[in-house]
């Protein structure tokens, strides 16, 4: 009987426009974190950012938004 074992690698995500990104292969850029969330920011190779908000008591409310530069210019001029 043949068994087919299937890996979860908990680093590959899906951002809120449906791109399936590794963060492994990141640059944690900021990190913060308190007893009901996290909040981190990650760089991308392509320069894009990407924010990750995880939820320790609901992980399905999870969420992961892929930001460009311009974007990130936006934000720091609100």
């Amino acid at each position: 009987m043949l068994q087919l074992m299937t890996t979860i690698n908990p680093d590959m995500i899906t951002t809120t426009c449906g791109r399936e990104l590794d963060l492994s292969s990141t640059e944690l850029v900021i990190e913060r974190s308190n007893s009901l969330f996290s909040y981190n920011i990650h760089k991308l190779k392509t320069g894009e950012y990407i924010i990750a908000e995880k939820f320790y008591a609901n992980p399905f409310n999870n969420r992961y938004i892929l930001l460009n530069d311009e974007q990130i210019e936006m934000l720091k001029n609100l």
